[in-house]
């Protein structure tokens, strides 16, 4: 379900995403936009280094929740992700 975050210029803000039990070893990513297959913009995927550092991915396994941090957030990181 979608969820809505809120947070002002300057500060962070964390997106938590609980997931399934048996997707512990997958991939996870944050797309900003529409997630369609093979025109994803990929803001953080887990195992690499986001290519803005504000963003980044931890992965609770046990709790299958990962959790985005955007910090220093900007204008432009509104809209839907």
């Amino acid at each position: 379900a979608p969820v809505t975050v809120n947070g002002h210029r300057g500060e962070s803000v964390d997106i938590r995403c609980p997931y399934e039990s048996g997707y512990e070893s997958y991939s996870k990513y944050l797309c900003k936009g529409e997630c369609n297959f093979g025109n994803k913009i990929i803001m953080v995927e887990s195992g690499s280094p986001a290519k803005d550092e504000r963003f980044s991915l931890t992965d609770n396994k046990t709790a299958r929740v990962f959790t985005i941090t955007i910090t220093d957030l900007r204008t432009e990181d509104a809209g839907q992700y």
